[in-house]
């Protein structure tokens, strides 16, 4: 009798052990993704992203759960550390007590200064060591009012939203390389069409399945050097400057896109849409935060394509 009593304690105690490991396992395997944010080590940088659409991207990036640490570069010290102080009020208040956000920082940026990409570099691959997402937002637009001469705001529109960009990048890529799911995604804009390109010829050129990098730069140089000369309606090219840099950070966007397979980096490019930001001189009839998630979308989401435009939040084409 005392035996049996035994082997039934013996049998409730297993039971009990069984049942308690079995509800264990449920409750980890239902823990919300919010609270397991700490445990993910991803880094995401994004560039001009003290105002406007960058701002909004980099918070949305920070709500995400998808990053451990949102890097901000920011051209102007002072601008990108109230951004910094703007962002963790802003992120508290959504995380309403919880802290399990990805942290903000900021690093000085300019881009078009390659004195300066070499420095971001250096201090992200000593903190970090690689960067998971590249969102490439700064660029700069002179206003239509600006009294500057057309000819002479060729050159520093390109030299910041297509040559400083694609500097920069180059500079990050062998970080972005070492990322987990790594992704590129840069700003474009709706004024980067293919079609404001009159020659077919010069339009074949850019949306070449085969364009290289140097390829595409000499369309650059040729542009601004027709420019300047005054030639360069006559000669088939668009009349925008700023339209004109976009639609050489699209082609890039493909380019990278085919030559970073290899390397499993996906490489999109989007149009946030016209929205309420200094860019359009509070213009816009769509908010940056909604512009933002035309960037999200490559930054984040599952199976992400590679060498794609998205725009009105899907894959649209580029024409």
């Amino acid at each position: 009798m005392k035996h049996l009593i035994e082997i039934l304690i013996t049998l409730l105690l297993t039971t009990f052990v069984i049942i308690t490991y079995q509800s264990s396992a449920a409750t980890a395997l239902t823990v919300p993704k919010k609270m397991q944010r700490l445990n993910i080590n991803r880094i995401a940088v994004v560039t001009g992203a003290n105002k406007g659409i960058g701002y909004a991207i980099a918070v949305q990036l920070a709500q995400s759960g998808h990053f451990s640490n949102v890097i901000l570069g920011c051209r102007d010290e002072t601008r990108g550390q109230n951004a910094v102080r703007d962002m963790v009020n802003e992120l508290k208040k959504y995380a309403n007590g919880n802290d399990n956000v990805a942290e903000i920082s900021f690093l000085q940026l300019t881009i078009g200064v390659k004195s300066s990409h070499e420095s971001f570099r250096k201090s992200v691959q000593d903190q970090y060591q690689k960067v998971d997402v590249l969102v490439n937002n700064a660029g700069m637009a002179f206003k239509g009012s600006d009294p500057t001469p057309f000819a002479q705001q060729c050159k520093p529109t390109l030299d910041v939203n297509f040559r400083g960009t694609f500097d920069f990048t180059e500079e990050l890529l062998p970080l972005v390389r070492k990322g987990n799911d790594p992704r590129i995604v840069n700003v474009a804009s709706m004024a980067g069409r293919l079609g404001q390109i009159k020659s077919p010829e010069l339009r074949n050129r850019f949306a070449a399945s085969d364009l290289t990098k140097d390829e595409l730069h000499k369309l650059v140089d040729q542009f601004e050097s027709d420019v300047c000369d005054g030639t360069h309606k006559s000669k088939g090219w668009g009349g925008s400057n700023y339209g004109f840099s976009k639609l050489a950070l699209i082609a890039m966007t493909r380019v990278w896109a085919r030559e970073e397979m290899s390397h499993h980096v996906k490489v999109n490019c989007c149009c946030p849409g016209y929205c309420d930001t200094d860019m359009t001189s509070n213009g816009g009839p769509r908010t940056a935060s909604d512009g933002a998630k035309n960037a999200m979308l490559p930054a984040t989401i599952e199976d992400c394509p590679t060498g794609e435009y998205f725009a009105d939040f899907k894959p649209a084409r580029w024409v």
